[in-house]
């Protein structure tokens, strides 16, 4: 009767398999996170080039909330940001509204960008999840595309900068067969409703 062992010359085959496997998932994540450290750069210097001339990082936390991040297997494996450091100063949604109202949202773009590392990365994937998020709630705005209203007659501009579409494509295109996702959040609210939320908050 022939026998089957999980030893051949005293090499147990199981082990051997596991540690081989250990050793791939680990050089994977590794590639994986190069790979996105390389992209956050493209994608903030991008960014900067467009803010010279437009001021969409005025406060600094729109940058300051860029980040990436690798998982594997539902854990957070990797991640990090394009700012290693806060730079921004104190921010809101609304600042250009008058009134307290606009205090409602304020944007902390550090805050933000740690925080989604560890809720996103932690969170539902069975193999390998690479991301990259920028988190200030304006960046939907700039990305969709707005028409900017001039209040000195000068008429309305259209404006978009969709830098994350553009490297959407990149990103597609280069981590084939992959699926990659793409979600653009742009909050909605009315001069209107923000003042009642203010109310029904402080009084």
């Amino acid at each position: 009767m022939a026998a089957t062992s999980t030893t051949i010359r005293g090499l147990d085959l199981k082990e051997f398999k596991e540690a081989v496997t250990k050793k791939l998932i680990t050089e994977q994540t590794l590639r994986l996170a190069e790979y996105a450290k390389l992209k956050i750069v493209a994608i903030g210097d991008s960014i900067k080039a467009y803010h010279s001339a437009n001021h969409m990082d005025r406060t600094g936390n729109l940058l300051d909330s860029l980040c990436w991040g690798v998982s594997y297997k539902g854990r957070l494996a990797r991640g990090g940001f394009y700012r290693s450091a806060k730079a921004s100063e104190e921010s809101y949604l609304h600042e250009w509204f008058s009134g307290d109202e606009k205090y409602l949202f304020p944007v902390n773009g550090h805050e933000l960008a740690y925080n989604y590392l560890f809720s996103y990365g932690n969170n539902g994937s069975r193999g390998w999840r690479v991301f990259f998020a920028i988190l200030a709630p304006y960046w939907g705005y700039w990305e969709q595309g707005f028409t900017m209203k001039s209040h000195y007659g000068g008429g309305s501009q259209r404006l978009q900068f969709a830098v994350m579409t553009e490297y959407y494509d990149q990103v597609k295109a280069e981590l084939k067969p992959m699926r990659v996702r793409f979600r653009v959040s742009v909050p909605k609210y009315k001069h209107e409703e923000l003042k009642e939320r203010w109310k029904r908050k402080f009084f």
